[in-house]
């Protein structure tokens, strides 16, 4: 999402005046961007930044790439997973990406969405497979609106910072995208610049990512596993690999039973999204914290 903005736009959005809107330019609240004439412009992802963490309301969200709403004021978390499962089996995109598009703006972490919404949805939509209420055309479609869904939310980001970079994948035979796509927007949320390499990756091919990118943080989300004898091998390979590296190795899923996790080696398990986002926000600390040390090492030699 390139689209620019001007004060005056941003002004418009939220309803507030041109000259205030200038003025939390001048004092930093905003960060923006000089034109070829000289004239200020604003980033939708930074002015979607100033809106959650000042609390604003968005009376114009078309100028803001976000979808309207018959009531913008419902932007309480509660009773939106509900929503969110109607929504998606009754193939309702555009529900769907205002329900989400709402908390975003109301400042909501997008873990807390992800973990209160998101998820909750997907289980109400398999009890109801499970109990013949749901067909399995509606459940992949329903994934295929929420990737269209999380696609748009991590466009409206800030750009995180590059020199922290994250890997992530599904092992081979693992299609299941959703919650490695959720954990690649909840690192970028709190500063990595992390990138997704795909579904259904074979350990050997995840180390030769490893080796090139030599990622600060790997992640791997496991929903499928076809032989346990065969991923723990292959898991514990990329574990030596990512040490190798000074790599840290980030698991979880749904199949990762304590018999497994038992014998693997990883750096953390995180078994909900807001368990990843503060093992990101701590190694985020801690690796921005070395090059500093190292520094006034050097100085003092």
């Amino acid at each position: 999402m390139d689209q620019l903005l001007s004060p005056k736009q941003i002004a418009e959005a939220i309803g507030a005046s041109e000259s205030s809107v200038k003025r939390w330019c001048d004092q930093g609240m905003l960060t923006t961007v000089k034109t070829a004439g000289g004239h200020r412009r604003i980033s939708v992802q930074e002015a979607l930044r100033f809106v959650r963490e000042q609390n604003y309301s968005v009376v114009e969200p078309r100028i803001l790439a976000m979808p309207a709403t018959d009531d913008r004021k419902s932007r309480r978390i509660e009773g939106c997973s509900e929503r969110l499962a109607g929504s998606l089996l009754a193939d309702n995109e555009l529900a769907c990406h205002a329900i989400v598009s709402d908390l975003f703006l109301a400042g909501h972490a997008v873990s807390q969405i992800f973990d209160d919404v998101i998820t909750v949805a997907f289980r109400t939509i398999g009890e109801k497979w499970a109990c013949y209420e749901a067909d399995v055309y509606q459940e992949r479609c329903s994934c295929q609106i929420a990737l269209r869904v999380l696609h748009e939310l991590r466009a409206k980001q800030v750009p995180p910072m590059p020199q922290l970079k994250a890997l992530g994948a599904t092992i081979e035979g693992d299609q299941y995208s959703l919650p490695v796509t959720m954990s690649e927007i909840v690192l970028r949320s709190v500063g990595w610049d992390a990138r997704l390499l795909g579904s259904s990756i074979p350990f050997d091919s995840m180390i030769n990512a490893i080796k090139r990118y030599q990622p600060g943080l790997f992640w791997l989300s496991v929903s499928h596993i076809r032989d346990e004898a065969e991923f723990i091998a292959g898991f514990n390979r990329v574990f030596e690999a990512a040490s190798k590296t000074e790599s840290a190795v980030v698991v979880g899923g749904r199949v990762l039973t304590s018999e497994i996790r038992s014998k693997l080696r990883y750096t953390a398990f995180c078994d909900t999204m807001r368990h990843l986002e503060e093992f990101g926000k701590t190694l985020s600390r801690q690796t921005q914290s070395v090059p500093a040390n190292s520094r006034k090492k050097n100085r003092k030699a």
